[in-house]
Formats: C-alpha cells, sequence, structure tokens
C-alpha cells in the first residue's frame, strides 16, 4: 500500500463510505497507537499541516446552504480531528511498511568467520565472528554511511574531506570520522559499547548529542542503560598497513596527517609533485616514516618540540 492509498482509506473512513473489511484495517492502526510510540517527521507533518490549511481556506469560501451559518470553530475542531488521524493513521502505515533500501548489501559473519570487505571508496571493514554490517554499493557523493547492526569490526577508511564517513551502531551510538582507522565493539545482548582508535581521530555521538573526540590510542566504553561514556588511554594492539605506489608527496602527506593526527608542512609547494613509492605500517613512528620518504627524495625534516607538527625542506 503506497501512502497516497493509504490517506484515500483513511479519507473514506472519515466520510463512512469504508468496507467492513477497510474499517477493520483503520481501527486496527489505531489500536497500535496505545503500543507504540509513534512520531512523524517534521517534512511530512508540514506537508499534511499545508494540505489541511488549503481544504479549511477553501471551506470559508464556500457560500452557506439553506441558510445555515457556517461555524468555523467547529470546523477547525473536525479539520484538526481529520489531521491528527491521517498523521497517525500515516505514521502507522510507516511504521508496518518494511523500509526498502536499494542498493544496500548485508554481511553476516558466522561464530568463526571473518571477513574482509572493501567498500566503493576503496575503505576496508574487517568483520569479526557474529556481526552483521549493512552498506550500500555505492556512497552519496557528499557522505558516507554503514551500519554495524551486530558484533565487532575494524575499519580503515579511505580519507575523503568532502564526504565524512558514518557508523551507525544498533545502540543508537555513530561513529563520524574522515580518514581513520579504528575498532568497533556492539553486541546486542552486551550492556556495554567499545570504539578503540588506532590512528587519526574520531567523533563518538548519540542522539543526546557528542559523546566524545577520540584520537590514536583512545578507547571508549559507553554504557547503554545509563548513557554514559568514559575515555582512557590505551595501547592499541591492531595495525595497519599503508602503501603509495606512485602518489605524489601531497598525498602521502594527507594520508600521514590523518594516520597520527599530525601537521605536515612543505616550505616549497612544488615538493608536493614528487612520486614517493613505498609500504608503511602504522606501528612505526611519524619521524621513522618521514626519514624514508626524505632520504628517497633527498630531502630534510625537523619536528616541533611536541612532535606534532614537522616540517620537509630541501
Amino acid at each position: 500500500m503506497t501512502e497516497e492509498q493509504a490517506k484515500e482509506l483513511l479519507q473514506k473512513y472519515l466520510n463512512k463510505q469504508a468496507s467492513p473489511q477497510e474499517q477493520k484495517k483503520v481501527e486496527e492502526w489505531y489500536a497500535t497507537l496505545n503500543q507504540e510510540n509513534i512520531e512523524l517527521a517534521a517534512d511530512r507533518k508540514a506537508a499534511i499541516g499545508e494540505q489541511m490549511f488549503a481544504h479549511l481556506q477553501a471551506a470559508m469560501r464556500q457560500k452557506p446552504k439553506h441558510g445555515k451559518v457556517f461555524k468555523l470553530q467547529s470546523f477547525i475542531r473536525i479539520a484538526a480531528a481529520i489531521l491528527i488521524i491521517i498523521t497517525l493513521g500515516i505514521s502507522i502505515w510507516k511504521l508496518n511498511t518494511p523500509l526498502k533500501l536499494e542498493n544496500q548489501i548485508t554481511v553476516v559473519t558466522g561464530g568463526t568467520e571473518r571477513k574482509r570487505i572493501t567498500l566503493s571508496d576503496g575503505s576496508v571493514v574487517l568483520l569479526g565472528p557474529s556481526a552483521k554490517l549493512c552498506y550500500p554499493k555505492a556512497f552519496a557523493s557528499n557522505s558516507r554511511h554503514i551500519a554495524l547492526k551486530e558484533g565487532e569490526a575494524f575499519f580503515d577508511i579511505a580519507h575523503q574531506e568532502k564526504r565524512p564517513f558514518t557508523v551507525h551502531t544498533s545502540a543508537g551510538v555513530d561513529i563520524k570520522v574522515l580518514g581513520t582507522s579504528f575498532k568497533v565493539k556492539s553486541y546486542q545482548a552486551n550492556k556495554q559499547l567499545e570504539v578503540a582508535v588506532v590512528t587519526g581521530k574520531v567523533g563518538v555521538s548519540n542522539q543526546k548529542g557528542n559523546l566524545g573526540t577520540l584520537v590514536k590510542d583512545e578507547f571508549l566504553t559507553y554504557d547503554k542503560n545509563d548513557g554514559r561514556a568514559a575515555i582512557r588511554k590505551i595501547k592499541a594492539s591492531a595495525f595497519i598497513e599503508f602503501a603509495f605506489d606512485g602518489a605524489n608527496l601531497d598525498q602521502v602527506i594527507t594520508k600521514l596527517q590523518y594516520v597520527y593526527s599530525i601537521k605536515i608542512l612543505l616550505n616549497d609547494i612544488t615538493l608536493g609533485k614528487l612520486k614517493t613509492t613505498a609500504s608503511f605500517s602504522s606501528k612505526q613512528s611519524p619521524e621513522e616514516i618521514l626519514d624514508i620518504i626524505c632520504s628517497l627524495h633527498h630531502l630534510r625534516f625537523n619536528a616541533s618540540k611536541n612532535h606534532k607538527t614537522f616540517n620537509i625542506y630541501r
């Protein structure tokens, strides 16, 4: 049943033109109101409200028949009642209609099974045992969204500044990144959700707001019962490998900045065009990697006192 068909059915019910079967359907919808907490999106409420207002204006312009005076206040009450019934009816209809997600892929692993999944943007997900992941065949042009419905997964996200990447969980907690690697553990049977960052930075939030921002080697636990989150420092045991095959130095720097949450500056913009072919691991320090890269191009670098900013020069 489409939304228009649902609205027509409700209108027939109000006009006492519905068949016994149709009346039963509407009354079943109404009965569920006492069992479900139903909310309608603001845009749908606004659209329905505009329709009702248009009907109200049309009725006000009509001339009274047989000398009867048009009672505006009564009509407003009737219009309001119709609006409420239509709003709630469509809400229930939407609730009971399965959501169709086109081009959506669902991957489920067995009790001892692990899977490696490469997403359309080049990001990689290592799915643990007894896990369920839903993701699109292709991401939208301005955002990337996937859902970890159950289990544990390690994410190595391709950096795309204009397309933030968000992992939604069944606990109502979202993890938003631009480009980094992290692990999420979210079993429905467990009262806690866990997020551990291996490289880069992620923001963790729920419907009430931000729960915290994590950087490399930080670990967040979220209690599903009381909605509280705690962040602590850990030494991450997982590492990622990243390789450059003819990438220019600007691309290499962008990747390193997000992996290590550091700042790398070039004293000459022409250096950014230098090509680099090499493989590294996140268990290596930024200094070690920069030393190798600079050696390849006969360059030098220095670091700030806190080792968060690096300058590359000839």
